[in-house]
């Protein structure tokens, strides 16, 4: 197997060389009378809010899994729910009132958007 004509270890001028060749034997313009451009028109619009929707499902997928991994790798599974069912019981008998309740909205309210946001991107993929 030959490795030296490989893209990777091309040498500048090999790569000015294959430009060259390229712009040389580039055909000119050929009207279409505005065909290209409707066509391109009528594409949807770009999205560009994809990146940081993907981002926002990444990292609640994350949280998701660590939550999983939390609860499903303890040898005492027992134990560590009721623990965590001690810790949301004294939630209420925090100094400020109601910041208990808040604290567990909050957390209800992070895992139906986890599961939103996981249900959507299935559903996008359908």
């Amino acid at each position: 197997m030959n490795f030296s004509n490989s893209p990777e270890t091309s040498a500048p001028e090999d790569d000015a060389r294959i430009e060259q060749l390229l712009s040389d034997s580039a055909q000119p313009y050929i009207d279409d009378a505005g065909f290209s451009e409707r066509i391109l028109s009528a594409l949807p619009p770009q999205r560009r809010r994809a990146e940081r929707r993907r981002t926002a499902l990444l990292l609640c997928a994350t949280l998701l899994g660590c939550g999983y991994v939390a609860v499903f790798s303890r040898s005492d599974l027992i134990a560590f729910l009721a623990a965590m069912m001690e810790r949301l019981a004294a939630w209420g008998a925090l100094p400020v009132p109601g910041l208990g309740a808040v604290f567990t909205v909050g957390v209800l309210a992070f895992w139906i958007m986890a599961l939103g946001a996981s249900w959507w991107a299935w559903a996008r993929t359908q």
